[in-house]
């Protein structure tokens, strides 16, 4: 299944240093570890012991190509309303957005937040090729904390891989980002969380920042009784200080409290990752930065041109629905506001799906070229030693004063992959794998 795909070996050093730790051991170590910390639901999804080592080197090229993109991104939210409306294609959940929660017309001036860019490496990690983008993902979504915990776990299982790799704390950037906003935060939950969760809050409280999780009496559900944690109460604005959401959303999700959602809009408590990002998350935007001459228009033509080899091409399908038909197995089709890997369709199954699509409904989707992700070996304590198809998600944290960067960071990373098909959500069978840089390369 992945002739086509490059294959990323551990460096002979490396691969010796594992082979003399063992990583039977190492897996089953870590699996006991994670157990141990009593986090909640901690091993119910796989988990490898062999990182992800990229060259350290290759870096730069990643933190370049994410500054860029999160450039572009942060100056199409900060247009005039009329320009924006005309940049970014609606979908159902934008057009709700602006038209029944009044994003727009309420919107901050400075954004502040996380956004994680879903990427793919195709080929050698090395200068001049980097990260493909395939996807923005903004609002709630997990792994921050994740890949914290697991690389942190690893190295102190392995010390002597400490020397040899350089990782970076995604958690600790997620509360430092949190803590420009303030002292506290209130997080709005829906009914649970989840063990990454926790693990932030861990990171904060060593931080000075203090976050309550809060599950609003608006919500039809109560709170999950292994959430010890969580608290219903009756919000009814989003409190004195910043809050954030903690969850992402699909349109039935805005639905289910609207007067609710617009009075946190409304709001002029500080939010971390506002609604109003909520307007480049749906895939079609992957569409405005594949056009060149938009990308010029943002960052200048000079830096277009660099960031383009990281933007794969991407059209919307009532304009390419011929091309998908002729070439389907060189494409990848997507729904707009599609998410956790629903929606997707790769190859033949693009091309299967393309005929169930009302031609009204074409406006919806998106056509973007198909990238062959490299694969990596991994070791789950769930699994066995394996080759996998893999992405690489970087987490983003920014603060925008409405015309520049006043914190940027490439916060951490993590890798999700699977052996099962092309695409690598993790709850769909995949497995998480921490991802670190060789100093030496």
């Amino acid at each position: 299944m992945f002739k086509r795909h490059y294959h990323e070996s551990l460096p002979l050093p490396l691969s010796r240093l594992f082979a003399k730790r063992g990583v039977r051991g190492l897996k089953t170590d870590l699996r006991r570890a994670f157990e141990r910390s009593k986090l909640l639901e901690i091993t119910e999804h796989d988990c490898s012991a062999i990182p992800r080592i990229l060259p350290l080197s290759y870096l730069a090229t990643i933190k370049r190509s994410c500054f860029d993109i999160t450039t572009m991104l942060m100056k199409i939210l900060s247009l005039p309303d009329k320009e924006m409306r005309d940049m970014i294609p609606p979908t159902p959940i934008t057009r709700y957005l602006i038209g029944e929660l009044g994003v727009l017309k309420h919107r901050p001036k400075r954004l502040t937040g996380t956004i994680r860019f879903d990427m793919a490496i195709e080929g050698p990690a090395m200068r001049g090729n980097p990260p493909k983008l395939l996807e923005v993902n903004e609002i709630g979504f997990d792994g921050v904390g994740r890949s914290s915990f697991i690389q942190e776990t690893i190295l102190k299982l392995f010390p002597e891989l400490r020397r040899h790799v350089v990782c970076l704390d995604t958690a600790a950037a997620e509360v430092k980002n949190m803590r420009r906003l303030g002292k506290r935060l209130v997080r709005i939950q829906y009914g649970l969380y989840n063990w990454e969760e926790e693990v932030v809050l861990m990171k904060a409280k060593r931080a000075g920042l203090k976050i309550d999780l809060v599950c609003p009496d608006v919500f039809d559900t109560g709170i999950e009784p292994k959430c010890k944690l969580l608290k219903q109460v009756p919000l009814k604005n989003a409190g004195p200080g910043p809050f954030m959401v903690a969850y992402s959303f699909e349109l039935s999700d805005y639905k289910e409290a609207p007067a609710f959602f617009k009075k946190l809009v409304r709001s002029e408590a500080p939010q971390y990752s506002p609604f109003v990002t909520g307007l480049i998350a749906p895939k079609t935007v992957l569409t405005v930065l594949a056009n060149d001459a938009i990308r010029s228009e943002l960052i200048g033509r000079k830096r277009s041109r660099e960031v383009g080899r990281a933007i794969l091409p991407a059209w919307m399908l009532q304009d390419s629905a011929d091309m998908v038909k002729r070439r389907s197995e060189d494409f990848v089709l997507k729904r707009g506001d599609g998410m956790g890997g629903e929606h997707v369709y790769i190859g033949k199954d693009a091309a299967i799906m393309l005929r169930k699509i009302p031609a009204a409904k074409r406006r919806e989707w998106i056509v973007q070229k198909r990238v062959d992700l490299n694969t990596i070996e991994v070791d789950g304590f769930l699994s066995r030693r394996r080759k996998v198809v893999a992405d690489l998600s970087a987490y983003v944290q920014y603060d925008w004063d409405g015309k520049k960067f006043t914190n940027f960071s490439v916060g951490g990373f993590i890798t999700r992959a699977t052996a099962k098909g092309l695409k690598v959500n993790v709850s769909g069978g995949g497995i998480q794998v921490p991802v670190m840089f060789d100093r030496s390369r």
